[in-house]
């Protein structure tokens, strides 16, 4: 027992040593200074006008302030002959918290397999391009919901939704779910990318957990997406999930645009409401 005891207490004294030692060590790290770039957000709605936000790039560790950029050229050609300029105006949209400062009261009027380019110079010389492709319908048959088994006062129902896809083409989607709240808010209960690289031509069936009360009004909606848009939204899901994750690999935000950063999207979309009664 006496050595047990003896080496209990050397134990503990050697643990003691090492918490009283010294270890943290400051480390200073040079990040590099990098050029800052355009960045652009645009989507194409039928039926809209023309919304672009145009800024720069900033560090990671500098005020999240975006630098908004005057005096640029901005035009979006249809099919390579129809130029569409657009000016600087900044204007809020409440509804989607959005900022945008380059407009047109162009309104988008297009087909499957029209093509719209989009080109911006800046006063610097900076230049951004892309290019979009509108793509056929999203092809949403059905949606519905089904409650468990529980008692009526405590059931929960999960959702459903059911679309075919088209064998002739690779195809990416996009399912967006929002539920109204008793305030009239909207909150977010699903944002799914989805491809069918297992599913192709088959009927796709998405469903969700059981999460909706009686009464919930949803609004679903699924968008058909072009590959480069499917994988700018991966990536920021990928980029989000992994930030401040010491543990996790770093992310590339894969933008749709060349000479900057950022997005240039026809937005092709179906659109349900489902009460839960």
């Amino acid at each position: 027992m006496k050595f047990y005891t003896l080496r209990l207490l050397g134990f503990l004294l050697m643990v003691a040593g090492l918490a009283a030692c010294d270890m943290e060590q400051e480390i200073e790290v040079k990040l590099p200074v990098l050029p800052t770039q355009l960045v652009v957000e645009c989507y194409l709605e039928e039926g809209k006008p023309i919304r672009l936000a145009l800024s720069e790039s900033a560090g990671y560790f500098e005020g999240a302030q975006p630098v908004i950029i005057h005096n640029a050229t901005v035009t979006i050609t249809k099919n390579g002959s129809q130029v569409i300029p657009l000016r600087f105006s900044v204007d809020v949209d409440n509804e989607n918290e959005k900022i945008t400062n380059y407009s047109s009261r162009h309104v988008i009027q297009s087909q499957p397999g029209d093509v719209y380019t989009l080109t911006i110079t800046d006063p610097t010389g900076r230049r951004v391009t892309g290019s979009t492709t509108v793509l056929p319908p999203a092809p949403l048959d059905s949606v519905g919901y089904k409650f468990n088994d529980k008692p009526k006062e405590s059931q929960e129902a999960y959702l459903y939704i059911r679309w075919q896809d088209d064998p002739s083409r690779e195809n990416f989607y996009r399912l967006l779910t929002h539920k109204n709240d008793s305030t009239g808010g909207v909150d977010s209960e699903m944002d799914a990318e989805i491809n069918d690289r297992l599913r192709n031509g088959q009927k796709i069936i998405y469903t969700t957990t059981y999460r909706f009360d009686r009464g919930d009004t949803l609004n679903i909606k699924l968008f058909h997406l072009d590959r480069p848009y499917y994988e700018f939204i991966s990536s920021v899901e990928d980029a989000r999930r992994s930030n401040g994750n010491p543990f996790a690999q770093p992310v590339t935000i894969k933008s749709t645009v060349a000479g900057g950063y950022g997005v240039f999207t026809h937005l092709n979309y179906n659109t349900r409401e489902l009460i839960i009664k």
